[in-house]
């Protein structure tokens, strides 16, 4: 008897059990780490086993989020895409006012599909697709990018010395289209990307 109240005086006095995660506090960032969902062939760098809330991009790595100057990310779109190409809101990313990605900076994943191919650009707390083979350095503008290919996929990836990633990745679509649709990426709002892409 003794014993069966001290049980429920220790669990009445017990702090009440959450029934699910708790929401940030007002004005305070949804802190997400996404992942990006495999494109034909390419298999997207796994998250980590930390990772709490998973939707498209894979979290950028440590070393790429502690480069550059933070206030130098920016969200980019693109002034050319090759004929025939249009958004995928449904294989779109983006991130919301409420939420960054590690190191505090943004992210976005955007697809665009066309008969033939498909454009993914990404850019932030993401880390490019994972393509082996031909690599080669070029400069896009004021920016150094390298090259992979790996037979009918493209990955353009750009050092524009902001912390995260920026890269330009394409299958079934021609190596100097996708070259073109990198140099003609230019600053954007997220809100006017996202209208843009046709998730908002």
């Amino acid at each position: 008897m003794l014993g069966l109240l001290l049980a429920l005086i220790a669990g009445c006095s017990a702090p009440p059990q959450s029934s699910g995660p708790t929401a940030p506090a007002v004005g305070e960032a949804q802190r997400v780490t996404p992942s990006i969902s495999s494109a034909p062939g390419v298999q997207p760098v796994p998250a980590s086993p930390t990772a709490q809330v998973v939707t498209r991009p894979s979290p950028a790595g440590s070393a790429s989020l502690e480069q550059g100057d933070p206030a130098r990310f920016v969200y980019r779109w693109p002034s050319f895409l090759p004929e025939g190409m249009r958004p995928s809101p449904d294989e779109t990313r983006i991130a919301r006012d409420d939420e960054v990605g590690d190191g505090d900076i943004g992210f976005y994943l955007v697809t665009f599909n066309g008969e033939a191919g498909k454009i993914v650009i990404g850019g932030g707390a993401v880390e490019p697709f994972s393509l082996s083979g031909t690599i080669e350095r070029v400069n896009l503008g004021a920016y150094a990018a390298r090259i992979v290919t790996q037979g009918n996929q493209t990955l353009v990836v750009i050092d524009d010395s902001a912390p995260g990633s920026l890269f330009v990745f394409g299958v079934g679509v021609a190596r100097d289209d996708l070259v073109r649709v990198a140099a003609s990426l230019a600053p954007i709002d997220p809100r006017e990307m996202r209208r843009r892409s046709g998730i908002e």
